[in-house]
């Protein structure tokens, strides 16, 4: 099962459901709102594994924090990220972006600024286990040519699937809007994941 399938499936369902239910929003909109988010926080972890020091980073902190384990439990990883832990992984993730992400999250959804930063704290959590789970699945453990190759399939069938999200996501990721996100990479990879 790849990534797409794992978080497109039951564990997605889930986890938009539980989305709806803490942020009290509908279930449209809790659907609208992951829908940008999720392709944007993994376009965003992708580009953070282009660099070997961005993937070392990322699969060290999947290996420490997210190995796949708290994904029996959504609503305690949940509780988890919007205590904070959220927030923390999306400046890393993001490096700056969070709040051009957030903004057009909340406007895509229609969901307040504050809903649409909740949305992505507790998605981060759990597509960091999703990618510890699928990269242990994958016979070679939780290692940097697993979790990059996960990620950069991800995002190739994102782009065919949904290439209406493409450059949105590019200009999300844009943090100093010059047209290359490769700049802003290496400015997100100073404390990625470190604790």
């Amino acid at each position: 099962m790849d990534l797409q399938q794992l978080l497109g499936g039951s564990l997605g369902q889930e986890a938009t459901q539980l989305i709806s239910q803490q942020l009290g929003i509908d279930a449209g909109q809790a659907q609208s709102a992951v829908n940008l988010a999720l392709p944007t926080i993994l376009n965003a972890l992708n580009k953070n594994a282009s660099t070997e020091d961005g993937a070392a980073a990322l699969t060290n902190a999947i290996s420490n924090d997210h190995n796949g384990s708290g994904l029996g439990d959504l609503a305690g990883l949940a509780q988890t990220a919007l205590g904070g832990q959220g927030a923390s992984v999306l400046q890393h993730i993001f490096g700056g972006a969070e709040q051009n992400v957030t903004t057009a999250v909340s406007q895509n959804a229609g969901i307040g600024g504050g809903q649409a930063s909740q949305v992505l704290q507790i998605l981060a959590p759990i597509v960091l286990n999703a990618l510890g789970n699928q990269s242990q699945q994958s016979g070679g453990g939780i290692n940097i040519g697993s979790i990059a190759g996960i990620l950069s399939n991800f995002v190739g069938n994102q782009q065919q699937q949904a290439p209406q999200h493409n450059d949105m996501i590019s200009q999300l990721l844009d943090r100093n809007n010059d047209g290359n996100v490769a700049d802003d990479v290496i400015g997100m990879l100073g404390n990625l994941f470190k604790k």
